[in-house]
């Protein structure tokens, strides 16, 4: 399972490499893509990366463009259906949350009719 920063760089990654073999991500560009929601510090990211291609999203090299780090990155099997992972995550917690509601509409049915029996 992804943190909410692994999820928000790979979706980085994810638009970047769709369609092609590999992709030269610099640090700067992932940092900049995630000012708007998150701080992420170069060691922090640099583990991020790191857990995305332990995890099978990434094929991941450290490289270097011009005295400037660069990541080489290409998707892998389970990085290509991230998308695909993410609607199943959103549409499974939806389904738990819709039984979780309608039992206690049940629940709070059944309590009702019980009192006015007894009482």
């Amino acid at each position: 399972m992804l943190s909410q920063k692994e999820k928000y760089v790979m979706e980085y990654v994810y638009q970047q490499c769709t369609g092609k073999k590999s992709k030269l991500i610099s640090p700067r560009e992932i940092v900049s893509f995630a000012a708007d929601k998150y701080v992420l510090y170069p060691k922090e990211l640099d583990q991020i990366m790191t857990n995305l291609s332990f995890d099978n999203y990434i094929d991941l090299v450290r490289s270097d463009k011009l005295g400037e780090p660069v990541f080489v990155v290409s998707l892998k099997m389970k990085g290509e259906g991230f998308h695909r992972e993410l609607s199943n995550a959103k549409r499974t917690t939806l389904w738990l949350l819709g039984r979780t509601i309608i039992l206690a509409i049940i629940g709070s049915i059944i309590t009702l009719v019980v009192k006015a029996i007894i009482g």
